[in-house]
């Protein structure tokens, strides 16, 4: 494994498949000159299904491809395989007496780094969390899944703690079914490249992520949870969802020839072409071996998608797949691929949107145009529904946040531009039409050209869009330069779309969660609207003197009235940030029996202290990890944001480490008035009513 190649992003996602009639005929080994074949582009056509000789000749035109096109290791970057990103269910926990995943689709499940279910926590427990010893025979502890027990008093207890793959660098996410728990686990593998062939001075070693790993726990006996099933895959996860009992995974592969060079000359560009054309096709798909180690393709080339308007001089060597697994029956997998790029996944109970987006530059004119593929999902039946294009793209944060569906129209986000020469940001509304996604109605419009974003003194958004968050037949979308403009958007007729009010306050909101058709929870950061602002060479200021205190910041708004949204309270934390403003999965809601509506927020922040010893100053640098409790009481517009107090984990001050531990990866369950915060790989637990009461770690 130690020569795999590290594929360049501009040629690792979309595959340009084949299907013209001009296929020569001439042996490979008769060839006296590489066939002409297009540059590899990202395609950005509906798909189309082929047989297996079209996808071959389309995969290995690509990897050709990519062996001429490249020149040297100093080019390469490892694929980004789009941080997973997640997403909140207003509804999320409001029918139990805990908290659960919160996720972006009622009936559509995310992967967390905890499941709870009312008695059993799951939690995956990370290597550069756990506490180390420098003993000599001390092993070097592994990534594992602790389950603890939560009895009928509230306390908990460890029961298991379990490694569930040996080789597995991180735990990607659980899944928790019917007792059974999928873990996804990222496999990182290394490169080394010799200077000689790499045309390099100095060896250099790379990190590329091609391998991870699904296995599912039997977890009826929490003691003794045993590993039923483990399949090792190739490839990158970008994303993955639970409906009922299937999982969908989403991931990429780059095929690769271990032995192929880079050629300079016509001769060795021809020794390469026929390399690539006499190996074999299954050496270059991604692979599936289970525990036994037995290896087979995880999708065959007759189950793979191409762009419709490719031809026999077209080619890309990057492989996207969709693979679905029957939980109650994992020996059912199966997957199809399409070859164009994929950064993002938003699922419904019956639809999966993959996205991406293509980026430009020629005659100095920069472009951004974005693909959406719709496939239909019916348990394991996936079938191919349309596909679409837009002018932008949906950013690089939770961007699946920008895409919602309706019926069979979907709505979504996109941005385009910069702050130097101003942002177009647009509210769009797709249709299938055949096998193209069309855009059916769009904001701003004739009818109502006001535009997403404050305009400046030259009549250009400045403001990039924060957050976006659909709920029912309205949408918000938060955008941000030096004060938070939230917008409401009304989506009741889509031939009538329309900004309908807008609210200005200092700072944004990162998250936004929507508890009622009154109220709206915002999640971000305050920010003091006089400092300045740097664009280019220039930097801009405002006029508002007012002082404001900077920190991770929760709103609580009341929406009732469409036209004028208000803030009616909110609370800072001073120079503090939470990681729901990245990570979604790190909120914890719970809506109690008497309509009472509970946040869990983790914080960290860094302060300085000033020591004086005789006639030093020594500034001390202290880190604060906890977790805020919050409650919004009332309704409407008599509703309130209540601070309840913090749950702080305990330190040792033999532990030095564990005063430095990020908050990341912070999660929390609530159980009626039990809170059991997840610090690190510990656990603590606290009470609603008293959080200064603590007890741990556990």
């Amino acid at each position: 494994m130690l020569n795999k190649r590290i594929i360049l992003l501009s040629s690792f996602l979309p595959l340009i498949g084949c299907g013209g009639d001009s296929k020569t005929e001439i042996p490979i080994e008769q060839l006296e000159e590489v066939p002409t074949l297009n540059a590899m582009t990202m395609a950005l056509t509906p798909l189309k299904s082929v047989n297996a000789s079209d996808f071959e000749q389309h995969l290995k035109n690509g990897i050709y491809l990519n062996s001429a096109q490249q020149n040297g290791i100093l080019e390469a970057v490892a694929f980004d395989a789009a941080t997973p990103t997640a997403a909140a269910s207003n509804k999320s926990g409001s029918s139990a007496s805990y908290s659960s995943t919160i996720t972006q689709e009622s009936g559509v499940d995310e992967g967390d780094r905890i499941k709870y279910d009312g008695e059993f926590m799951y939690i995956a427990n990370y290597q550069y969390y756990q506490r180390q010893t420098f003993a000599e025979e001390a092993p070097i502890q592994q990534t594992s899944v602790r389950i603890l027990q939560r009895n009928a008093q509230g306390e908990v207890s460890e029961l298991s703690n379990t490694v569930v793959n040996e080789d597995a660098s991180s735990i990607n996410s659980l899944y928790l079914s019917k007792g059974k728990l999928a873990v996804l686990s990222n496999i990182y593998n290394f490169s080394i490249y010799n200077a000689a062939s790499s045309n390099l001075t100095t060896d250099m070693f790379f990190p590329t992520e091609q391998n991870f790993n699904l296995s599912l726990l039997d977890v009826s006996d929490q003691t003794a949870p045993a590993v039923t099933v483990s399949y090792t895959m190739d490839g990158s996860i970008i994303d993955s969802r639970r409906v009922d009992d299937v999982l969908y995974i989403v991931s990429s592969f780059s095929p690769f020839l271990p032995e192929l060079p880079y050629a300079a000359t016509d001769t060795e560009k021809l020794d390469n072409y026929k390399e690539v054309f006499s190996s074999n096709i299954g050496d270059l798909l991604p692979q599936l071996t289970d525990a036994q180690g037995n290896n087979k393709n995880l999708v065959e080339p007759e189950n793979c998608f191409l762009p419709a308007e490719t031809t026999d001089k077209d080619g890309f060597n990057g492989i996207v797949t969709l693979t679905t697994i029957d939980l109650t029956q994992p020996e059912n997998i199966s997957s199809i691929c399409i070859n164009t790029q994929v950064s993002g996944l938003y699922a419904t109970p019956t639809s999966v949107y993959l996205y991406g987006t293509d980026y430009q530059y020629e005659d100095e004119k920069f472009t951004e145009t974005s693909v959406i593929h719709k496939f239909s999902i019916a348990g394991q039946e996936i079938n191919y529904v349309a596909s679409g294009t837009l002018d932008g793209r949906f950013n690089w944060q939770l961007s699946n946040l920008r895409f919602s569906e309706k019926g069979d129209e979907l709505r979504v986000v996109t941005t385009k531009g910069d702050p130097r020469i101003g942002y177009e940001h647009h509210l769009n509304v797709l249709s299938p039409s055949g096998n193209e996604l069309k855009l059916v109605a769009q904001l701003p419009n004739d009818a109502y050209p006001e535009k997403i974003g404050k305009l400046n003194k030259d009549g250009i958004v400045q403001e990039d869009i924060k957050s976006v968050r659909f709920f029912e037949n309205k949408a918000f979308i938060v955008t941000f330069l030096n004060t938070d403009p939230l917008y409401v958007i009304d989506l009741t007729d889509k031939d009538q779309l329309k900004i309908t009010g807008a609210l200005e306050i200092p700072g944004y909101s990162s998250y936004l969660h929507p508890i009622s058709d009154s109220l709206l929870v915002g999640i971000g950061q305050n920010v003091d609207p006089n400092r300045m602002i740097f664009i280019g060479d220039g930097a801009i200021n405002t006029e508002d003197d007012s002082p404001i205190i900077e920190g991770a910041k929760i709103s609580l708004f009341d929406i009732s009235n469409m036209a004028a949204p208000t803030e009616i309270h909110s609370i800072v934390y001073e120079n503090g940030y939470t990681p729901v403003e990245f990570d979604y999965h790190a909120l914890t809601y719970l809506q109690t029996a008497d309509n009472k509506h509970r946040f869990g927020l983790p914080i960290e922040r860094w302060s300085t202290e000033t020591i004086i010893n005789g006639d030093q100053k020594m500034d001390v640098w202290n880190h604060e990890s906890f977790l805020a409790l919050i409650e919004v009481t009332g309704s409407d517009a008599n509703a309130m944001l209540v601070e309840k107090g913090n749950v702080k984990p305990l330190t040792s001050s033999q532990d030095k480490a564990d005063l430095y531990i990020s908050g990341w990866d912070d999660r929390a369950i609530f159980h009626d008035n039990d809170i059991y915060y997840l610090h690190g790989n510990d656990i603590w637990k606290s009470f609603w009513l008293t959080p200064e009461l603590i007890t741990g770690p556990f």
